[in-house]
């Protein structure tokens, strides 16, 4: 077509080129881009909170050796408004990838005890297991009560114990000493499952104390342990639709960074440091699982 609509210019070609909006500044948007650019926005923002937030429980966790749903658990309930067992589900999915980081600089460091590690893991599976199926029937405030109160009394005995810096001799492999890792395994498989932990807070102390592990050997040894318990506890609560993978690989990602920073920083205090200052975090713990159990407020849940 000529003539008005210009030289060589289909009347097709000049209705598709009529009919796409001019973007000019100032000009209004068509409702439809500004709600695929909020989604994006959303996304964005989701994708930093999630990192972010999975990075200081990384820290957490390599530096203490500990899972770091202490610390997300508590935020994705009181912050974002999560179901407390789906916070927990969810929270164990990052403590797997989180841990996988954090274990490998101890280990390079040799704190590590693969085969305490390995009669460890063996009752934590179990304890995960049965744990998972309980958290599903289980009301969950006289168990935090419990664990509060416990979680108290390992950091007073930490307080007034002496630190062990040191020669990790650690007890000969008999079938008492292999009767007492399974059953520690245990207490901290039931224990990740049910708070959505790492269990590294009730295993590092029975470590120090009952098997004469220095803390780092202890957290080293922990973080080995909890990525099967925390992988199966994850895997097992899937079932009943309380674990939201996507979040949990994003928290995940986050970690692993976190870890490897908290885990090199380790290395650079002393073991009495680092007791006392696990010793403040039990009772930071402690005092806010007594709290909210004692509140006792049903917390909403989210479809997330």
């Amino acid at each position: 077509m000529t003539g008005r609509f210009g030289r060589g210019l289909s009347m097709s070609t000049w209705q598709e080129n009529t009919a796409t909006p001019c973007r000019c500044p100032g000009q209004t948007a068509y409702p439809q881009d500004n709600e695929a650019e909020r989604q994006v926005n959303i996304t964005r923002t989701t994708l930093a909170r999630d990192l972010a937030l999975g990075i200081g429980a990384g820290l957490i966790s390599g530096f203490f050796g500990v899972g770091g749903g202490i610390i997300v658990v508590p935020i994705m309930v009181i912050g974002l408004h999560f179901a407390q067992k789906k916070a927990q589900a969810t929270s164990l999915v990052m403590i797997s990838f989180g841990g996988v980081a954090g274990v490998t600089t101890y280990a390079l460091a040799q704190n590590v005890a693969w085969l305490p590690a390995l009669f460890i893991v063996l009752g934590s599976l179990a304890g995960a297991w049965i744990g998972a199926q309980i958290v599903q029937k289980l009301p969950d405030q006289k168990l935090q009560i419990a664990f509060g109160v416990l979680l108290i009394l390992i950091a007073l005995r930490m307080f007034f114990s002496n630190p062990s810096d040191g020669g990790n001799e650690l007890p000969a492999i008999t079938a008492l000493v292999i009767l007492g890792y399974l059953a520690s395994g245990f207490a901290m498989g039931i224990f990740s499952a049910m708070l959505g932990v790492g269990g590294g807070i009730l295993l590092i102390p029975i470590l120090i104390f009952f098997f004469g592990f220095s803390q780092l050997l202890a957290s080293g040894t922990s973080l080995a342990v909890m990525i099967p318990t925390a992988l199966l506890a994850a895997t097992r609560l899937t079932r009943a639709g309380l674990t939201n993978w996507p979040m949990g690989i994003r928290l995940g990602a986050g970690a692993v960074v976190g870890a490897l920073v908290g885990a090199m920083l380790a290395f650079r205090v002393s073991g009495s440091v680092l007791q006392i200052g696990f010793a403040l975090l039990l009772i930071a713990i402690s005092g806010q699982m007594l709290w909210r159990a004692l509140r006792n407020k049903p917390q909403a849940s989210v479809a997330s």
